[in-house]
C-alpha cells in the first residue's frame, strides 16, 4: 500500500513539476519575443501580398506592422480552457432550468 501511494505521488509530483516548467519556459518565452514586421503591399499586376520579409523593389501602398511569432499556449491554460468548455457543456445539459408552466398550460 505504502508503495502505490509513494509510486502515485512521485507521478502526481512529476506531472506537476512538467506544467509548472512548460508554463514558465513559454511565459518566458513569450515575454522575450522581439517583435517581427509585418507587410502588406500590392505588386505590379495589382494582387495583394501580406508577408513578413521586407516587399521587393516596385511594391506600392506598403504598409508595416509589429506583431508576434505564435507561441503554443502552456499545457495548463490547454487543460484549463478544456475543462471550462467541458463544464459548460455540462451545465447545459444537466441543470437546464425548468420551464414553469402558464396557466393556460396548465388548464
Amino acid at each position: 500500500m505504502k508503495k502505490t501511494l509513494a509510486v502515485i505521488l512521485i507521478i502526481i509530483i512529476g506531472f506537476s513539476g512538467f506544467l509548472y516548467y512548460d508554463w514558465h519556459t513559454k511565459a518566458k518565452m513569450q515575454a522575450a519575443e522581439p517583435s517581427v514586421p509585418q507587410y502588406a503591399w500590392t505588386d505590379a499586376q495589382g494582387s495583394r501580398h501580406f508577408t513578413d520579409s521586407p516587399p521587393p523593389k516596385g511594391a506600392t501602398n506598403i504598409k508595416e506592422t509589429k506583431g508576434y511569432k505564435h507561441i503554443e499556449p502552456p499545457l495548463v491554460v490547454t487543460i484549463r480552457n478544456k475543462a471550462v468548455e467541458y463544464y459548460g457543456k455540462v451545465k447545459d445539459k444537466w441543470f437546464k432550468p425548468k420551464k414553469k408552466k402558464t396557466r393556460k398550460e396548465r388548464k
